[in-house]
């Protein structure tokens, strides 16, 4: 009796716990659903992430973004996979906006646009905080023409491997400095710093912000763009 006794008392607990667990997964799945609707996320179809166009992928797990004088560096560490099979491709599609809706530090990059002239300020700000040097007269900013590059320095290889890149500004001649276009670039609000990051978030119109998937800025993906304004 008291065998049978236990026995159903751990069904029951057993049933409540799968219960639980049930139904918090259902309430989960809705509030991310809605969350995500509400952010304007893309869906899988409409998607311009590289989980669904690119042949092979290079997954951030961890990411660091510093300022070396003028230029800033972005390290990325994550894993190279190669043709992942469309079902895992899915699956880093909506992992990516579930780690962003439920991403509690709320942060988020954006997407701007860095005149000639603005392109010259920042660098000129960013030379100032780290030599601590006199501003720089108004005559000097309308004789400058300064260009923001992006460099690939390392490119993944291994099955776990590192992504170097980096945005720095470089003085163009005098004459070519009518063809000068505007430089699409992603921002990121807490640190005050363009990233380094290139592909299809540059083409996301201006002022598009972009949430965070990690803990770091460098974690972000189409995937995550709210592309649409909030309800």
């Amino acid at each position: 009796m008291k065998e049978t006794a236990s026995t159903r008392g751990m069904l029951i607990l057993t049933t409540l716990a799968l219960g639980t667990t049930a139904g918090a997964i259902t309430t989960l799945s809705r509030y991310v659903r809605r969350e995500a609707g509400r952010r304007g996320y893309p869906s899988w179809d409409a998607c311009r992430c590289d989980y669904k166009t690119k042949k092979y992928i290079f997954q951030v797990l961890h990411s660091r973004n510093e300022r070396r004088g003028e230029t800033v560096v972005s390290h990325e560490w994550g894993i190279y996979l190669l043709k992942p099979p469309l079902w895992l491709r899915r699956c880093l599609h909506h992992g990516a906006q579930i780690a962003a809706t439920l991403n509690p530090s709320g942060r988020y990059v954006e997407r701007i646009t860095l005149s000639p002239q603005e392109a010259y300020q920042l660098a000129v700000l960013l030379q100032r905080a780290s030599s601590n040097e006199e501003p720089v007269e108004e005559a000097e900013l309308e004789q400058a023409r300064i260009v923001w590059r992006r460099e690939l320095l390392h490119i993944p290889r291994h099955s776990f491997d590192v992504c170097i890149r980096r945005l720095y500004p470089a003085h163009i001649p005098q004459e070519r400095a009518a063809q000068v276009q505007p430089l699409p670039a992603i921002w990121d609000p807490h640190s005050n710093l363009p990233l380094p990051t290139e592909g299809t978030l540059l083409e996301t119109p201006t002022g598009t912000r972009i949430d965070y998937i990690g803990w770091t800025p460098v974690q972000v993906s189409y995937c995550t763009a709210r592309l649409k304004q909030e309800a």
